[in-house]
C-alpha cells in the first residue's frame, strides 16, 4: 500500500470528529461490536500477522504469536467481558451533608484519539490503545510504524474491514505524515515510542492543551545480588536479549552486580545462550546469525547505531560479538568491565547487546541507578525480599519485577507505562479505558436544599459563616476526626437553618 497523502489527512480528521460528535459511538452495543470486530481482526489473519513480522524484523512465528497475538487478543476479551461494567455511571462517596445532590461520576468519551504505534511490537503497541479508545466511545486516527512496513500496510487493508470506516481511519506515512497528523487538534495523544520523537509529540500537544499519553523507554537495568539463582537469572536475562533481538523497550539493558557473582553469572548465560542458540528442528546446526529463530535489527539505521556503540566500549566482549551487514544481525553479546561513562551506557541500547557494570554492593548499586534516568522497568534478583524491598524504596521506575523480567507486560491488572523520562500515563486492562474516559462530575441539588444553602447569599454575616462551615465540616480536630458528635451538630444546624427560614 501507498502512504497516505499528507492533502488526504484534514478529511480524515474531519470525518472522524463529525461522527464522534453524531453520537454514534456512544452506545454501549455499537462499542461492544467493534471491540468483537477488532477480535476477529486478529484471530482471522494471525498467519498473515506472523509472515508480516517475518518480513519486518525476521521474527520467528512463535515469537509474534506468543508475545503479540496472544496477549493482544486477551486485551480484547478482558475488555470485552468489562468494559460495560466500566462505562456505568458511580455514585461518588461524598459527605453526609451533600448526599442529596446525588454527586455521580460519569465515564465519558474523551472525543477523537490519535494513536501513533511503533515498529518492534507493531501489533499490540497499535491495537491495544486503539481497543481503549474503542472501548471508551472515542474515534481515532491511527498511525502503524514506518519502520514495520508490511505490518503498518497489513493493519492498514484490515481496518476498514473490519471496524467503522467512518470512526477509524489508519494513516501511512513516515515523517511528512506524522508532521501534517500532529498539527491538527485531538482530544488525547497516545503515542509509544523514542523519548527524542516523544518531545516532538508533546510539544505539538501542547499547542491545543492536548492530554497525551507517552510510552518511552530508557536503560533498565538488573540488579543481580549474590544470593540469586544463578542459572535461572541466566535464562531470564538471555531470553531477554534474545526474543525479538532484545528489541524490547522493557529488555534488560545493562546488569549491575558484584565482582564475586560477575563470572559465576556470565558462565551461566553463556550456557543459557549455548541453549537458545540451538538449530530449530529440521534446520542445519549454524550459527547464531544464521539462525532462523533469531530476529535481525529492524533496518540498517539501526544496526548502525548498536554497532557504533559496540565498537566504542572500552569494556570486554566475552560472548559474541559477531556481526552480519548482509542481514542486519548482531549476535547476543555481553560485555564485562563496563564502566558508567562507556558508550554502551550513553543511551538505550535497544538490541542484543549486555554491558555488565560491576559494583561492591548494594548501596553503590541504588546510587547508581539513582544518578541516571527513571528507567521504564528496574529488576531485581535476589531471594531476599529485605534486599529487593531496599532497592524498591529507594528507586524510582515504570515496573518493579523480582526474579524476572519482561513478565510486567503480560499479568493481566498490572498497569503499564513509565515516569520520568520513560513517558507518563498507563494502560492495561481497565486503565485503557480510563486512558481514553474523562471522569465527568454531575450533581443534581435539590430545590428544597436552599433552606440550608441560602447561608451563602449577601448580606454576609459572623453567624451564616460559622453555621456554613459547621454544615461542611470544614473544622479539623486537634485528633484528625470529626467525633462521634459531629452528626449531631450538624442535625442541630439544619433544624435551626429551617427553623430560621420559616420565620422569615
Amino acid at each position: 500500500m501507498t502512504d497516505t497523502n499528507v492533502d488526504d489527512i484534514p478529511q480524515a480528521h474531519e470525518t472522524v470528529y463529525r461522527t464522534f460528535l453524531s453520537g454514534k459511538t456512544r452506545p454501549l452495543a455499537w462499542r461492544r461490536n467493534q471491540i468483537k470486530q477488532l477480535g476477529f481482526l486478529v484471530q482471522d489473519n494471525e498467519d498473515a500477522f506472523c509472515k508480516a513480522l517475518e518480513q519486518d524484523l525476521g521474527r520467528p512465528a512463535f515469537e509474534t504469536i506468543t508475545a503479540e497475538l496472544t496477549p493482544i487478543k486477551a486485551e480484547i476479551n478482558d475488555v470485552c467481558d468489562h468494559f460495560e461494567k466500566w462505562a456505568k455511571p458511580q455514585k461518588a462517596k461524598t459527605a453526609f451533608s451533600w448526599v442529596a445532590a446525588k454527586p455521580t461520576v460519569y465515564s465519558e468519551p474523551k472525543g477523537v484519539a490519535l494513536i501513533i504505534g511503533t515498529w518492534n511490537y507493531p501489533i499490540t503497541l497499535l491495537l491495544t490503545p486503539l481497543l481503549g479508545a474503542i472501548s471508551a466511545g472515542c474515534t481515532a486516527l491511527v498511525k502503524p510504524a514506518e519502520q514495520s512496513p508490511a505490518t503498518a500496510a497489513l493493519i492498514a487493508s484490515l481496518l476498514p474491514k473490519y471496524l467503522d470506516p467512518s470512526a477509524f481511519i489508519c494513516i501511512l506515512g513516515a515523517v511528512p505524515q506524522a508532521t501534517t497528523l500532529l498539527k491538527l487538534r485531538y482530544d488525547h495523544v497516545f503515542y509509544t515510542g523514542s523519548g527524542g520523537v516523544g518531545r516532538i509529540v508533546a510539544k505539538a500537544a501542547a499547542e491545543h492543551l492536548t492530554p497525551v499519553t507517552l510510552e518511552l523507554g530508557g536503560k533498565s537495568p538488573a540488579v543481580v545480588l549474590d544470593d540469586a539463582n544463578v542459572d535461572v537469572v541466566a535464562r531470564r536475562i538471555i531470553w531477554a536479549k534474545f526474543v525479538n533481538a532484545g528489541q524490547i523497550c522493557i529488555s534488560t539493558d545493562y546488569i549491575l552486580t558484584t565482582p564475586a557473582m560477575e563470572p559465576k553469572l556470565i558462565a551461566a548465560m553463556k550456557r543459557a545462550l549455548a541453549t537458545f542458540s540451538a538449530a530449530p528442528p529440521g534446520e542445519a546446526s549454524t550459527s547464531l546469525l544464521q539462525n532462523s529463530a533469531f530476529s535481525r535489527i529492524v533496518n540498517v539505521n539501526h544496526y548502525k547505531r548498536i554497532s557504533k556503540l559496540l565498537d566504542g566500549t572500552k569494556g570486554d566482549i566475552v560472548v559474541g560479538g559477531k556481526r552480519d551487514d548482509k542481514e542486519n544481525k548482531i549476535e547476543v553479546t555481553i560485555v564485562r568491565n563496563v564502566k558508567g561513562d562507556d558508550t554502551l551506557m550513553s543511551e538505550e541500547i535497544f538490541g542484543p547487546v549486555l554491558p555488565i557494570v560491576t559494583l561492591p554492593d548494594i548501596d553503590s548499586m541504588v546510587r547508581f541507578i539513582q544518578d541516571r534516568e527513571t528507567p521504564l522497568a528496574l529488576y531485581v534478583f535476589t531471594q531476599s525480599d529485605k534486599k529487593r524491598q531496599y532497592i524498591f524504596e529507594r528507586t524510582r521506575s515504570g515496573g518493579f519485577v523480582q526474579n524476572d523480567v519482561l513478565v510486567q507486560f503480560l499479568i493481566p491488572g498490572l498497569p503499564f507505562g513509565g515516569t520520568g523520562q520513560a513517558g507518563y500515563g498507563n494502560y492495561h486492562g481497565r486503565r485503557t479505558f480510563d486512558t481514553f474516559s474523562h471522569e465527568r462530575a454531575f450533581a443534581s441539588v435539590p430545590t428544597w436544599m436552599d433552606s440550608i444553602l441560602a447561608l451563602r447569599y449577601p448580606p454576609y454575616t459572623p453567624k451564616k459563616l460559622k453555621m456554613l462551615i459547621l454544615f461542611t465540616g470544614a473544622t479539623i480536630r486537634r485528633d484528625g476526626r470529626y467525633g462521634a458528635g459531629f452528626l449531631a451538630k450538624l442535625f442541630a444546624v439544619v433544624a435551626a437553618v429551617l427553623a430560621i427560614r420559616a420565620k422569615l
